[in-house]
């Protein structure tokens, strides 16, 4: 039993170690603080000077916080924070433990806790320093640069925007017997009642194409965007306006516009090439 126990523990701290790889090498620069918490003075007993130079030494990019190269400066995202605390221990040893945090102050990888018995301070330091800093010693670090990562795809829902047919469409329409002019844009055939109408008053003054459709007309403008939907009628040179209580027709060689909400309104005119 435990046996048992001692291998699943050992599993789970192998995978926790193999996470905390794949972390850390999401981070270009290590930073580390001219002074520690635990510490009395600016690098005491050269703790600080110390962990810059063995981040260095075993292939990552240390910097202290006053030295930052121009990327880190403009993004302390790209960086990981280290910091060193004094873990409590008995009159005989001296414990530490390093800490390595994101921009945001959350802790992305800890070390295993050096030990020291020796008696005098700045050695025991400096040797349970090292003795944590093996856990960093034995990382295969190498910085792998965000946009580099793979990432995994995303299926994406059905939308009913998705269900809307979309294609190039060509129209060349004669303006004079000199001048053609030639559309081409992205045209949507919309599902019915989705097509919006504008009002006479802003269609009147301008030129529409009309381009041929099952059971009449759409009007494009120059945009190209169709901007009404004509539906045939048993007469001729009259349509019915879809989605709206109106009709479009010819008189006198002329186009109009005519709209019906209980009241007869005044015809408007529209220019509109067939």
């Amino acid at each position: 039993m435990f046996k048992k126990i001692i291998f699943t523990v050992s599993f789970i701290l192998i995978s926790l170690y193999g996470i905390a790889q794949k972390n850390i090498n999401n981070y270009k620069y290590i930073i580390v603080p001219k002074e520690y918490n635990f510490s009395k003075s600016e690098d005491q007993y050269q703790l600080n000077s110390l962990t810059k130079f063995l981040f260095n030494k075993y292939g990552y990019d240390a910097y202290f916080t006053d030295e930052l190269p121009e990327d880190l400066k403009s993004d302390r995202c790209l960086a990981l924070m280290a910091s060193v605390t004094n873990e409590k221990g008995s009159m005989f040893k001296t414990k530490l433990q390093i800490e390595l945090k994101d921009c945001y102050d959350a802790v992305v990888m800890t070390s295993k806790i050096g030990e020291s018995r020796i008696k005098t301070y700045d050695k025991a330091y400096y040797q349970a320093f090292r003795d944590a800093f093996e856990t960093f010693k034995e990382l295969e670090y190498s910085y792998v640069a965000e946009e580099e990562t793979e990432k995994p795809m995303v299926a994406k829902a059905e939308t009913k925007a998705d269900k809307i047919e979309t294609k190039t469409v060509e129209a060349t329409k004669e303006v004079s017997k000199k001048e053609e002019v030639t559309l081409t844009g992205v045209l949507v055939a919309e599902k019915e009642n989705n097509v919006k109408v504008e009002s006479p008053n802003k269609v009147k003054r301008e030129l529409y194409y009309a381009q041929e459709i099952a059971n009449g007309f759409q009007l494009v403008n120059s945009e190209p965007r169709v901007v009404m939907v004509l539906l045939n009628t048993a007469a001729i040179d009259v349509f019915i306006v879809k989605g709206k209580s109106a009709i479009v027709f010819k008189e006198d060689g002329f186009w109009y516009y005519s709209e019906n909400d209980g009241e007869l309104g005044e015809k408007k005119s529209m220019n509109i090439k067939f």
